[in-house]
């Protein structure tokens, strides 16, 4: 599979892209490299290969269980924010 500039163009414009010709080529040369790298790829044979959706056999994960170590009531929760207002925590407003 070849990409072509009119592909490249048509691309851009449907996201409202306005490219030069020069910039067009460069696209165009850089997504062609990648599709050729990735014809190397398909070209592997791996016949005889077991499937592997993990790359090393000791799956480890460093993270915690997920045990819940305190809980805390709605009242102190309320009791501990800064403002509150019928029951939910106040805020200052951020956005301009």
């Amino acid at each position: 599979m070849k990409i072509n500039k009119e592909l490249v163009l048509e691309l851009a414009d449907d996201i409202m892209l306005e490219l030069t010709d020069e910039e067009a080529n460069e696209i165009l040369k850089v997504e062609n490299d990648i599709l050729n790298k990735f014809e190397k790829v398909f070209s592997i044979n791996t016949d005889n290969v077991q499937e592997s959706y993990y790359c090393f056999d000791d799956f480890n994960t460093y993270l915690r269980e997920d045990n819940d170590s305190r809980k805390i009531t709605k009242e102190e929760m309320l009791r501990n924010a800064p403002k509150s207002e019928d029951g939910y925590v106040v805020i200052e407003k951020v956005v301009k």
